[in-house]
């Protein structure tokens, strides 16, 4: 049977997400799908690391203890990983106050200064977990110092690199939140081990981040540390479409480093970064 103009728009659509495996939601009302002709929301998860010009420079004073760092480099092993996992990011750490941050890296679980960081950076910028308490920021802060040291779950990443590429099946129904949700646990639950979380005696950075985040008891979401990639926690932020569902939606606080293709797209603009970022007074209101 020969498909209708409306089905043959539809499909062409979708196809390039179907041939590529992005997620996406398709919102559709129950009066919208009874109505011919009617605009379809659809919502494909954000590759920006400042999706929808939301670009703003930060430095660590608008940083807090608990916020998420997320970086990439220009390495072939960084480049690697964001192909794997379809994501501007290949690694994830915490910043625990006073200019350090931990993290799990090849030599192990490490602190280490913010300026380290941002020196080895391509590309750094901070997610916030809302509501996060003093008492939980120490308990993050306990945990990295107590794991500091702790081996690099060097077979963890290597078990996770085909479960990057396979769960993008999930992705192929845009339609249900629930079956993606099922269909990514399901197919971890089968390709990877489910860890013990705070008590692993290893752990790449992602699991690291997450395990540190449930032993202050404000974890980031349901699924096991070991299952979650650094891309991941990335679509775990507002505005986003999530593979691993978030117990609570993470807030884009700023860029400290903003990267080769963002300074590029302000030298595009005819701006540099600095000249197209709010004042230091905006910056208060904006991120806290």
């Amino acid at each position: 049977m020969p498909l209708s103009y409306n089905s043959a728009i539809s499909l062409f659509i979708l196809l390039p997400t179907l041939l590529t495996g992005c997620t996406m939601d398709i919102a559709l009302s129950e009066k919208e799908k009874h109505t011919p002709l009617h605009p379809v929301n659809i919502q494909f998860q954000s590759m920006s690391s400042a999706p929808r010009d939301t670009f703003r420079e930060v430095d660590e004073t608008q940083l807090q203890e608990g916020d998420l760092l997320f970086s990439s480099t220009i390495g072939i092993t960084s480049l690697g990983i964001r192909l794997f996992s379809a994501s501007s990011v290949s690694h994830v750490a915490i910043y625990i106050g006073q200019g350090q941050v931990a993290e799990a890296v090849g030599d192990g679980v490490q602190i280490v200064s913010l300026e380290d960081t941002r020196a080895h950076s391509d590309k750094l910028f901070a997610l916030r977990m809302p509501g996060l308490t003093p008492e939980q920021t120490d308990k993050i802060r306990q945990f990295a110092q107590q794991k500091a040291g702790s081996q690099y779950n060097y077979q963890g990443i290597v078990e996770m690199m085909p479960f990057m590429l396979t769960k993008q099946l999930c992705s192929l129904n845009p339609f249900s939140k629930d079956f993606r949700q099922q269909c990514v646990q399901g197919l971890a639950a089968a390709q990877l081990r489910t860890p013990t979380g705070t008590d692993e005696s290893s752990y790449f950075c992602s699991q690291f981040v997450l395990a540190a985040f449930e032993q202050a008891g404000h974890p980031l979401t349901v699924a096991s540390s070991g299952w979650v990639s650094p891309g991941d926690l990335l679509h775990m932020r507002e505005g986003d479409i999530a593979t691993m569902a978030p117990n609570e939606s993470l807030s884009y606080v700023g860029h400290i480093k903003p990267g080769i293709y963002l300074r590029a797209k302000a030298l595009a603009n005819n701006k540099t970064p600095e000249t197209a970022l709010p004042s230091p007074a905006e910056m208060k209101t904006t991120v806290f």
